[in-house]
């Protein structure tokens, strides 16, 4: 009896010892009630639910193939090249930059200004989408044609030169850029004064070789002066033989009766006229220049002016035109600006054409 109580109380103590032992190496977590774990559960059914939900959104979205959200408009292209290059562009008074220069622009109406130096060409064009305006200037050409050019001379040299009444240097003498027109030049050797007129022609020369001799002169050796005024240089001849040209101011000739004609072979122009030369005094003869007949055309199409003056839009035909050298200026909104020199005959037409897209 004493054995069993005995057996059973160690066992009890070893029971006892080994719950101490887990009780010590097993933490023990508080227990949760059944509905404390409800929301947990909510909550995690509700997140599956919402994630299928995106999943199947985006495996049956269809992708839209409508234009962006900010649409780019579309631009046009303006190519701009000059002669000489460098020349500066403003588009509406804003500067761009120089030529060669390619800007893309909205589509719409310009006013371009292309300035080289002291030239300057103000121009409108037109921009369209996906489509490219190329404008092409001749600045160089411009600047030589805004004037004519006047060489002076003197029998003898060394004369003081007056051009309108200002001096300008002694003789020979060569005045670049005069302003086309009528001009008075004075030549005085200090005993001797001499005034002619002259007519200057835009990108021409005109020449003048006076004589400050004095009139006793020419007339102690009965003899007198002719002066021819001409637009243009022009042989002078007597019974076929040639005496000089109109780029001469004077000739002395014998006093009395002279037929004399004047002649340009490259302008196929001939003229007779018939003077009296008086001892001592200049014969002064002008001579007017015919019309030749002329016609203009472009590609595609273009506005004209000749010598400055609006002719109207190509193709034009049988212009009137005084024979001799002409600058024609070729314009179109988009294809820009062209300058040509021409000369125009008495008997031969005169054509001439320009393709405004090369």
């Amino acid at each position: 009896m004493w054995d069993l109580e005995h057996e059973r109380a160690d066992g009890d103590s070893w029971v006892a010892s080994f719950e101490s032992e887990v009780k010590t190496t097993t933490p023990s977590r508080p227990r949760q009630e059944p509905w404390r774990q409800i929301p947990a559960v909510a909550i995690g059914v509700c997140g599956t639910l919402v994630a299928a939900w995106l999943v199947w959104q985006t495996w049956t979205a269809t992708p839209a193939v409508s234009a962006p959200l900010n649409p780019v408009a579309a631009l046009g292209t303006a190519d701009f090249k000059s002669v000489p290059e460098g020349a500066s562009i403003a588009i509406n008074g804003t500067a761009r930059g120089v030529t060669p220069l390619r800007l893309s622009l909205a589509p719409g109406t310009y006013n371009v200004q292309i300035t080289s130096g002291s030239i300057s060409r103000t121009l409108p064009i037109t921009v369209e989408a996906n489509s490219v305006v190329s404008q092409y200037v001749e600045l160089a050409a411009a600047a030589a044609a805004t004037g004519g050019r006047l060489d002076i001379g003197s029998e003898p040299s060394g004369a003081q030169v007056a051009l309108d009444g200002v001096s300008k240097g002694v003789t020979p003498l060569s005045i670049a850029d005069v302003a086309p027109g009528q001009h008075r030049v004075t030549v005085s050797n200090g005993e001797n004064t001499v005034s002619r007129t002259v007519t200057v022609t835009r990108g021409a020369t005109a020449t003048l070789v006076i004589s400050t001799a004095p009139v006793a002169a020419a007339a102690a050796g009965a003899g007198g002066w002719l002066s021819i005024q001409a637009p243009v240089d022009m042989e002078i001849l007597e019974d076929g033989r040639v005496l000089g040209s109109t780029r001469t101011e004077r000739l002395m000739l014998p006093v009395g009766s002279h037929r004399i004609e004047l002649a340009n072979s490259a302008l196929e122009f001939t003229t007779t006229r018939t003077v009296q030369v008086a001892a001592g005094r200049t014969a002064n003869v002008a001579i007017a220049l015919p019309s030749g007949r002329l016609a203009v055309n472009a590609v595609p199409w273009a506005e004209v002016t000749l010598d400055g003056a609006s002719v109207g839009t190509t193709p034009l035909g049988q212009l009137s035109v005084p024979i001799g050298t002409h600058e024609l200026v070729f314009r179109h909104p988009q294809l820009g600006e062209r300058r040509q020199t021409v000369t125009v005959k008495a008997q031969t037409p005169t054509r001439i054409g320009v393709d405004l897209r090369k």
